[in-house]
């Protein structure tokens, strides 16, 4: 039987806490997606703090109450019954009535069999195929005997999916908080056939991929030239009225302005990156501008202030408008378009912007390293203010 959000606070009020550490050590959590399929993870409760095993990642969850935990970067809460068996996750950035149940049990062994798929397919979803442009790429690789890999696109990946492989059929999941994904599929002729691709327990398609070349991402980079007077934009204050901010650059300093979304998973990931590079090269000035789904100020200001608290974020953080890539394009003259979230700006005192788009996340392998060499490489160009594109 499945308990809607007000039936479980109302239980959860009802018997009260127990031990907040009763929980065994060898657990996982199984959210239900629907009758038949379940996105299962590692899980541990240590010191009253969930430890939920994502991939290469470890999410903690801390308590706000006494059945009550909070989901990191993104918001949204984990309500879970008393004796630490049953809950429901809601996500905050969707709307209050959304919620996917889950099951806390003890830890089942799911073990590979056969030979194990290791490689790059291209990846189309719903009908589309082979005689059209793939969409992505999934890549999968095995680490320490475990199943581990990712989906990426021309503007970011899918964070780090894991699971198994069983006789020729794979079952995989990822969970950063806010997205919840689960795939499917059977392998034969080294095709991905029959796929299945679950978010959260509100929507599905289906989903196909050939073995294939990793795609090669070195046009991400755009150069062009401005003057001062580009280097200005208006954001939002907390009482939703226009103030001007300047990005010129001083004679000796590279300002990096990243534009993102504190509902996207791959701006997440950049900013972990920005924050290593601040901490590694001190003449950076960086700039977050953020582009939300909230619209009333008071909201929005709430949740940039979570978000830069969780992210460790220690710089400017301004509100550009609405969750739109034409409205952070027409934030900035420079930019014909926005392609993606997060766009990086990399200004450099003789009037040159480097125009990042996308990222690859750490999930991606030898592209996030490439990622953290590019951003590197154009950081260290602003110091002679020679651009080689």
């Amino acid at each position: 039987m499945r308990l809607g959000v007000i039936g479980w606070f109302w239980v959860a009020f009802m018997l009260g806490c127990v031990d907040q550490d009763a929980a065994p050590v060898n657990q996982e959590i199984a959210f239900l997606l629907n009758d038949s399929t379940q996105a299962v993870f590692p899980i541990i409760l240590k010191n009253s703090v969930f430890e939920l095993q994502n991939g290469g990642e470890v999410m903690s969850l801390n308590p706000i109450n006494d059945t009550t935990y909070l989901v990191p970067v993104f918001g949204g809460s984990w309500v879970v019954h008393p004796d630490k068996s049953l809950g429901i996750w809601t996500d905050s950035l969707r709307s209050s009535d959304y919620h996917v149940d889950f099951q806390i049990q003890p830890k089942t062994p799911r073990n590979n069999r056969g030979e194990l798929p290791n490689g790059t397919w291209d990846i189309w979803f719903g009908e589309k195929g082979a005689d059209q442009q793939a969409e992505g790429q999934l890549d999968l690789k095995i680490e320490e005997g475990v199943l581990r890999g990712t989906i990426r696109t021309p503007t970011g990946d899918y964070r780090f999916f894991s699971g198994s492989f069983t006789d020729g059929s794979l079952h995989m999941q990822t969970y950063d908080g806010a997205h919840l994904y689960c795939i499917q599929a059977l392998l034969r002729d080294n095709q991905w056939v029959d796929g299945h691709f679950y978010s959260g327990n509100h929507y599905h398609t289906t989903w196909s991929a050939v073995s294939a070349a990793p795609w090669i991402t070195d046009d991400v980079v755009q150069i062009v030239e401005v003057t001062q007077n580009d280097l200005r934009f208006n954001s939002f204050n907390v009482q939703g009225e226009l103030q001007p901010v300047s990005l010129v650059p001083d004679s000796n300093q590279v300002v990096v302005v990243d534009l993102l979304g504190t509902w996207c998973p791959n701006c997440m990931d950049e900013v972990r990156l920005l924050r290593e590079i601040k901490d590694n090269h001190p003449h950076v000035r960086i700039v977050s501008v953020a582009y939300e789904r909230d619209t009333l100020p008071s909201d929005v200001f709430r949740r940039l202030a979570f978000y830069a608290a969780q992210l460790d974020i220690d710089w400017e953080v301004y509100w550009g408008g609405r969750a739109s890539k034409s409205v952070a394009a027409a934030t900035f003259p420079f930019l014909d378009e926005v392609i993606s979230f997060p766009t990086t700006l990399f200004i450099y005192p003789n009037g040159t912007i480097a125009i990042h788009s996308g990222f690859n996340g750490p999930a991606t392998g030898s592209a996030y390293e490439a990622e953290h060499e590019r951003f590197t490489h154009l950081v260290h160009t602003g110091l002679s203010f020679q651009i080689d594109p």
